[in-house]
């Protein structure tokens, strides 16, 4: 089975909850033995290494670099009037279209598989020349969760996101009519879509690799003594509700934690951080900034708690998942829990105002023991099982 994969976002390194999702996905499919050739779009050529780690799955790949000419600025100006902004910078066009219309076809793939909507363009352009059914991945109901985060925007990210709402809604609800099938990243999510009208959605929730973790089989862990830090950050650092959250933690959090525990140290990691994030990173003692790092699982057992200070949102928070299986108490805001099976709320610290996320953070510290996620129960919710369910209804498509 051949699959071609039109990313919206390079998935390598997964340094933040979007990539992580895509990146773990390719991952599976590859371990079940499909081939994948994989379409994505970069600001620039990827480095050695990253092709080392992304050609151990793929076996094809197609970068397309954003362009920034005068004319592709007057272009995208002009498919503003018919898409939202993040699809106007991923339209493909003239001999380049040709060319990978040329590829895919010498790829032979049994479905063109759209992971996030904004490739939406390119992914039916070329389903319909090759007559390839179009199978698509949703990470959000994007335009409510657009609408979310320009309520927490300001100045020019404010205005960015207003053009990311243009026809957003109506685009978005026709790249999944037009999909054979779409996969929804959360059952709530899908559920939304059905009340729609939509009946060719399901549920795909995100994978956890546990080749790479080490998850006990024992409910409850004795921590380590050892940690660089005592809490611990990680997502996108240009999101706007990421932006907010940590904001919100490092000046209304922070400073009451300091009057309590005055040597706690805190990293706040991720991709890409806006200046106002490296800003109030660097200026607030005890806080480390790592920028791109290459591993999340690194970072995340670097810490002896871990966060998730968001407020807006949408579909499911990859890294609450990946937070569960990395066996640290985590304390989260109630979005930081959306989407995710009720099984695993007792497994959060859930805090939804600045003095009970306090109180919490001190008391995971303070703390002996912390009782953590059986194994079993992630694989369960989120192993390859989903993946392999997944490929056994793309290929029934075939004979549809």
């Amino acid at each position: 089975m051949k699959i071609t994969i039109v990313s919206h976002e390079m998935p390598y390194p997964p340094n933040h909850g979007a990539r992580v999702d895509i990146w773990r996905r390719i991952q599976g499919i590859s371990q079940l033995g499909v081939e994948i050739q994989l379409i994505t779009w970069v600001h620039q050529s990827p480095t050695s290494e990253e092709l080392t780690a992304i050609n151990q799955y793929v076996k094809q790949t197609h970068f397309i670099i954003y362009k920034k000419n005068t004319c592709a600025i007057a272009r995208k100006i002009i498919d503003l009037f018919s898409y939202p902004l993040e699809v106007t910078s991923r339209i493909v066009r003239g001999e380049e279209l040709e060319n990978l219309i040329s590829q895919v076809s010498n790829f032979h793939p049994d479905a063109i598989f759209l992971d996030g909507i904004h490739g939406g363009e390119l992914a039916m352009g070329l389903g319909e020349k090759l007559n390839v059914p179009l199978v698509t991945r949703s990470h959000n109901i994007e335009h409510l969760y657009h609408q979310r985060l320009l309520s927490s925007a300001t100045g020019l990210a404010k205005f960015r996101k207003q053009l990311s709402l243009t026809n957003l809604e109506s685009y978005e609800k026709y790249i999944l009519k037009s999909s054979a099938i779409f996969y929804d990243i959360s059952a709530d999510d899908l559920s939304f879509w059905q009340k729609q009208g939509l009946t060719n959605g399901r549920y795909l929730p995100p994978l956890i690799d546990f080749n790479q973790k080490d998850i006990s089989e024992d409910k409850v862990v004795q921590p380590k003594t050892n940690y660089p830090y005592d809490i611990v950050f990680l997502g996108n650092l240009n999101n706007d509700n990421n932006v907010a959250g940590i904001v919100w933690f490092l000046t209304n959090i922070l400073p009451k934690i300091y009057d309590k525990l005055p040597e706690v140290k805190v990293l706040i990691a991720g991709s890409n951080p806006v200046p106002k994030i490296k800003q109030i990173c660097t200026e607030t003692p005890g806080v480390d900034i790592k920028i791109n790092p290459v591993s999340a699982d690194i970072i995340y057992q670097s810490g002896k708690v871990l966060i998730n200070p968001i407020f807006t949102g949408s579909g499911v928070s990859i890294k609450s998942i990946e937070m569960l299986a990395a066996k640290r108490p985590i304390v989260s805001t109630p979005q930081g829990i959306a989407g995710l099976p009720k099984q695993l709320h007792d497994y959060f610290n859930i805090a939804d105002n600045a003095n009970d996320f306090v109180e919490a953070i001190c008391k995971c510290l303070s703390n002996s023991s912390n009782t953590y996620i059986e194994r079993e129960i992630l694989e369960s919710l989120f192993g390859l099982q989903a993946i392999a369910s997944m490929l056994s209804e793309i290929k029934s498509l075939q004979s549809s």
